[in-house]
């Protein structure tokens, strides 16, 4: 869910950001934001996100209750002062925080990099040789990606972000993986299967994908699931997840450097922003590593139970709170 939510979020909310006004903006120093980039939040940060970012439990979700427990203040109406985008737009305490996130995806990028690095060298060798299978998986993942592309868009003012969403959200999509294991088919694995897919996969598989917008839903999930529906096997379904998110991925990662501009620097230490990316990258390997043969042996069930639990657990502490 994260990867997709902060491509299609963050791709639209400076644009957002510039309509609105602060009525009184409380302005904090530029030492007084990167102070709350502590070790303890970079290594918690970095192990949150490498480790949630390709399994169907939601990044997002996870990263919205770490900072909570870490209070991240994620204020957006407390301003840096002297801090300014690339369009000289002031950066709010809320922006520093997500983008943050993003920053460090970088790490979770260069794991999937690592382990598909075969696949992803003939990709682009097929694509330089105008290769037809190649050309047809590119196409695949941009279908895949276009339907959300565009809800989110539409939608991109109206998706709220709460606790009490992405616990609902938890649970909701565990119920989903339980039913899902028992009532879809279990189709059995091809050699290069994603180079294979047909419009109509691509587009089921993107149209799934559209409700990984709702916090807590986990886009792995959406696109696993989405794949499984669409007769993939459940290990095509999860490696065309991965390529699908590595796109979504490196498009967030790589605007938001260019969005902030000067305020990359001047916001983020060099050393918490190069260490949480280091973190993400290794948690994210062996999350990676491990997921694909996880999913092979025992399904996705095991991660439902997780999401259940963990959903509930929230929502109890919300309500009682």
């Amino acid at each position: 869910m994260r990867g997709l939510c902060l491509l299609l979020l963050t791709l639209w909310a400076p644009l957002s950001m510039a309509d609105s006004t602060f009525s009184h903006p409380q302005e904090v120093s530029v030492e007084e934001a990167r102070a709350q980039f502590t070790t303890t939040r970079v290594i918690v940060t970095g192990v949150v996100e490498g480790v949630t970012e390709f399994l169907p439990v939601s990044s997002t979700g996870h990263m919205i209750i770490s900072d909570r427990l870490l209070s991240v203040d994620k204020d957006k109406n407390k301003v840096v002062r002297g801090v300014v985008d690339r369009k000289g737009r002031p950066v709010n305490l809320e922006r520093v925080a997500d983008d943050y996130i993003v920053i460090i995806q970088i790490g979770a990028i260069l794991a999937v990099l690592v382990v598909f690095f075969d696949r992803l060298r003939q990709l682009v060798v097929g694509l330089v040789r105008l290769e037809r299978p190649a050309l047809a998986l590119t196409q695949s993942i941009a279908i895949a990606f276009l339907p959300a592309a565009v809800l989110g868009y539409l939608l991109k003012d109206y998706i709220p972000f709460s606790i009490e969403i992405v616990a609902l959200a938890l649970i909701g999509g565990g119920v989903v993986i339980l039913f899902a294991e028992r009532h879809l088919p279990k189709h059995a694995a091809q050699p290069d299967e994603v180079l294979h897919l047909s419009w109509k996969q691509s587009l089921t598989i993107g149209l799934c994908q559209c409700v990984a917008l709702i916090p807590g839903t986990s886009r792995s999930l959406a696109t696993i699931l989405g794949g499984r529906w669409a007769g993939l096997s459940a290990a095509a379904a999860t490696e065309f997840s991965f390529l699908v998110g590595l796109a979504i991925l490196s498009a967030a990662s790589l605007y938001k450097l260019y969005a902030l501009g000067p305020a990359v620097s001047q916001v983020y230490p060099l050393g918490s922003a190069g260490l949480g990316l280091i973190i993400a990258a290794v948690a994210a390997f062996l999350s990676v590593k491990w997921m694909v043969g996880f999913i092979m042996r025992r399904g996705m069930g095991p991660f439902a139970w997780y999401r259940i639990a963990l959903g509930s657990a929230i929502l109890a502490w919300a309500i009682a709170t």
